[in-house]
């Protein structure tokens, strides 16, 4: 629809010296593109859109307009979207929608597992929000780092050292023992809150840690490799994979230099043996960055790394996706980044997410009632098995475990990712896996239908089509789904917001449901039938690279 958009600007554009803002109206009646005039003349809207429209004439592009309240709207002469739109799908094939223009380089920071925890289900959101977008960015022309920081050090990690070397030590399982790591510190939480007095020892491994005691260094190194071994299988699994790896443990010397280097610009001060940044005049309140003893916290180590970030890797922009809940952490830094003279300040960016929420409530490595992601996984492998065997009795073994994977990273990566990141996610297992509705596996099975259709074709997808024989409205409709994806996917891109991606995909799925159903392929007369096929072949390009920018791999078959 680019092509159709700049015609519009272009048109509009002749007859104000407003900035033209053209838009894709969600319903027909409001045109195929609309333009409105809330800031395109000085005086009433609805009357400036009825002058500028008089002044336009339709073109080889634009089969008519009206202005209709403060809008003008625009329709397309509907051959040329299939030519313009057909043609350029098929010379460009799935590097329709990449964008040419290289941009500017880009750390996308996510994931950021704590070792010693386990891998749940708020962390497979941050991880699909991640990765979506990483891809997504990249497909629309900037080089982009996707990176890890690997949270290994902190309380957490001496908590669970001290509950493992004082309850656990010789109990290791065989297999998954970043997992039993995870439930260790759930066990270590309850025995601190039943004896508090258990806290002196704890305190003295975390102090023992940071100053690199041999046998404790020993002891964490062993188990964080148990908690690594976990996080990649995961990543493996999920397709997901990272440039550059942060560790905490790195950090901690770099981070107190930066808050030495604080104090001697007066930025941060000394107060009863903490250092802190009083923020309070940017209603920021007060940052503690290095705590009374010495030993550094989450802050600290943020402070070296943004530095670390530009000047290594020399990016225009640094993204942090992280959880809400570290909101007010992420202001503060930023804050404070800006007060320490540190230009890129302004080019740091925190995109949030809302938590993965149980029906019962929010979910806490502490109380135990996380959902791993181990579990999350296999329950979501079964339906999907399930629904494989139930369909396909006569596919072979590994056709089956195919298909199940598949269609288990669709219905995981889909239910995370379709929600806006600022809405909370309550998790219905069971919902996630339909094959029906607003789902992955709805997506992906449209897909395998294309694929289907063009496996039983007769005859092979023809270059040269006769686009006047495309007539039902919901060929064109299908038409404009796909020809808008260039356009969502740079929206996309410049608004961190994968989850449009994924309303896309949706859909692009009905539209294509709707024109299988109304409008025989297979069975049309000959030319009508290279030209619904040509359609055909031109979604499934469109959704495949749709679904691989999520993540969610096609599926040939279901």
């Amino acid at each position: 629809m680019r092509v159709f958009i700049e015609e519009v600007k272009k048109l509009v554009s002749k007859h104000t010296s407003g900035d033209v803002i053209v838009e894709i109206p969600p319903v027909f009646e409001f045109g195929d593109l609309a333009v409105p005039c809330f800031r395109l003349g000085k005086g009433n809207p609805a009357t400036t859109a009825h002058d500028i429209a008089t002044l336009i004439k339709p073109t080889k592009l634009i089969h008519h307009l009206e202005a209709k309240g403060p809008y003008i709207n625009f329709y397309v002469n509907k051959e040329a979207l299939a030519r313009e739109v057909l043609s350029e799908i098929w010379k460009q094939n799935h590097n329709y929608g990449r964008s040419g223009k290289k941009a500017d380089q880009v750390m996308i920071e996510y994931s950021q597992p704590n070792t010693h925890k386990g891998f749940h289900i708020g962390h497979l959101r941050n991880v699909c929000l991640g990765d979506a977008l990483v891809r997504i960015m990249r497909f629309n022309g900037h080089p982009v780092i996707a990176a890890n920081y690997i949270n290994d050090t902190g309380a957490h990690v001496s908590k669970c050292i001290w509950a493992y070397l004082t309850f656990f030590k010789g109990k290791e399982p065989f297999e998954n023992k970043g997992e039993w790591l995870g439930s260790i510190y759930t066990e270590a939480t309850k025995k601190l809150e039943e004896n508090p007095d258990h806290k002196v020892a704890v305190d003295s491994i975390h102090a023992r840690l940071e100053s690199n005691d041999p046998e404790l260094i020993e002891i964490w190194e062993l188990t964080k490799e148990w908690s690594m071994d976990d996080f990649l299988a995961i990543y493996k699994e999920l397709g997901v994979h990272f440039d550059s790896w942060f560790f905490d443990n790195e950090l901690i010397e770099p981070g107190k230099s930066v808050v030495n280097e604080l104090v001697q610009k007066n930025v941060a001060v000394v107060d009863a043996g903490a250092t802190i940044v009083d923020l309070k005049k940017y209603n920021l309140g007060v940052a503690v960055i290095l705590k009374a003893d010495g030993t550094s916290l989450y802050i600290t180590k943020d402070l070296a790394l943004a530095k670390q970030k530009f000047d290594q890797f020399k990016i225009k922009k640094s993204v942090y996706v992280v959880a809400a809940e570290q909101s007010m952490h992420f202001k503060q830094l930023f804050k404070i980044l800006e007060l320490y003279g540190f230009n890129q300040a302004k080019d740091c960016k925190h995109l949030s997410y809302e938590l993965v929420m149980l029906k019962e409530g929010k979910m806490s490595s502490r109380e135990g009632n996380v959902v791993l992601y181990s579990e999350f996984a296999k329950q979501v492998r079964d339906y999907s098995r399930t629904e494989v065997e139930q369909r396909h009795p006569e596919w072979s073994d590994e056709e089956k475990a195919t298909a199940t994977h598949q269609i288990a990273l669709g219905a995981m990566k889909f239910s995370m990712l379709y929600q806006d990141n600022n809405k909370v996610i309550v998790f219905d297992p069971q919902k996630a896996t339909e094959f029906d509705g607003e789902t992955g596996p709805y997506c992906q099975y449209a897909y395998a239908r294309m694929c289907s259709v063009l496996k039983k074709s007769p005859e092979s997808v023809a270059e040269k089509i006769e686009y006047t024989l495309f007539q039902t409205e919901q060929e064109f409709e299908l038409l404009k789904t796909i020809g808008k994806f260039p356009v969502v996917i740079e929206s996309a891109s410049k608004s961190y917001a994968p989850n449009t991606v994924c309303r896309y995909v949706l859909d692009l799925a009905q539209a294509f449901n709707d024109f299988y159903e109304h409008c025989p392929i297979i069975k049309a007369e000959d030319g009508l039938r290279h030209a619904r096929l040509h359609l055909l072949n031109a979604t499934r390009v469109v959704l495949k690279t749709a679904l691989e920018l999520l993540g969610i791999p096609p599926t040939d078959q279901m």
